[in-house]
């Protein structure tokens, strides 16, 4: 059997800004599983520890050889942009649905509470009566993934007031789907500055890639040129600029010195996507990715499945 060609880790950040503990890590067949997996793990670690920003890697292997295909660190929003800009990635990226919002969190927990939805014996069972299911649908600009909430089955009358109080809570808007049998309420989740300037450069990316795809190389070579390095720029943006070494004066300085710079350090860490070498051997890349040290607690890891799906929703 052959072995997984996709090799993926999520950690968190330490206090100095760098990767740290492995909370989840995966083997994949595909780089859309690998990816699909990167960014829900990323949006659950997110939200579980509370945290803005998370380290990713994925290592494409083959037969004694390692490449590096994402180095990241940033917000799961930034990853979302990141990836759908990656041709192997995108697809996955694409396909991915993260967490709701703690909004819709605990607005859904406050009407389950209040009206819970009718046990599964009263929809499945012999004695069935007409229902509605009732979810919320949080948007948020693209590449950045939606979420789905499912809120429970109610009988039509109970539906309909339901819907209309998450609407009301909310801000957003009613819709029937799946030949009426399911009441949607949509609205438009709150995202960072940090996200929505991400998705709006991925937009911008991919506008200059189309662009460039149907241009003719000779007659419009100077507008071709012109384009390329607006998106060389555009790219640029997501890439961190190089970072002085501190570590000489960390190291000779007072310890008030040394925690100044650490926390230096810490607040100019680079975000995006690192970009590094095309080739690269398997014992290079054990070495370079030392910086991802993993607690002796077991970590999570994914099936190897090739039809396993990684989505939330």
């Amino acid at each position: 059997m052959s072995q997984p060609e996709f090799n993926v880790e999520v950690a968190s950040l330490d206090r100095n800004g760098d990767p740290g503990f492995v909370h989840y890590r995966g083997a994949f067949y595909t780089s859309r599983s690998a990816g699909q997996f990167a960014l829900t793990q990323a949006a659950a670690l997110s939200d579980t520890r509370e945290v803005d920003t998370v380290s990713v890697v994925i290592d494409a292997v083959g037969e004694g050889t390692s490449r590096r295909d994402v180095e990241f660190i940033g917000t799961p929003g930034e990853l979302a942009a990141e990836l759908t800009a990656l041709p192997a990635y995108a697809s996955g990226a694409r396909r991915t649905v993260i967490p709701a919002p703690r909004a819709v969190t605990a607005a859904v927990a406050a009407v389950v509470e209040t009206s819970p939805p009718l046990p599964d014996s009263t929809v499945d069972g012999p004695d069935t009566v007409a229902v509605l299911d009732v979810e919320v649908y949080s948007t948020r600009p693209g590449p950045i993934p939606n979420s789905r909430t499912d809120v429970g089955a109610y009988t039509p009358e109970d539906a309909h007031r339901i819907a209309e109080q998450l609407a009301a809570d909310l801000g957003g808007t009613i819709e029937p789907m799946r030949n009426e049998t399911v009441l949607r309420v949509t609205h438009a989740a709150d995202v960072s500055d940090t996200d929505r300037i991400a998705a709006e450069r991925s937009v911008q990316v991919r506008n200059l890639r189309a662009n460039l795809s149907v241009l003719d190389p000779v007659a419009d070579a100077e507008h071709i040129t012109a384009l390329a390095a607006d998106l060389d720029d555009l790219r640029a943006r997501s890439r961190p600029a190089a970072r002085p070494d501190s570590s000489a004066a960390a190291s000779t300085s007072a310890p008030s010195t040394s925690v100044s710079v650490e926390a230096d350090r810490a607040s100019t860490r680079p975000r995006g996507l690192v970009t590094s070498p095309t080739g690269r051997s398997s014992g290079a890349a054990r070495a370079t990715s030392s910086t991802l040290h993993t607690a002796p607690a077991p970590t999570h890891t994914a099936a190897t499945s090739r039809s396993v799906d990684h989505g939330l929703g």
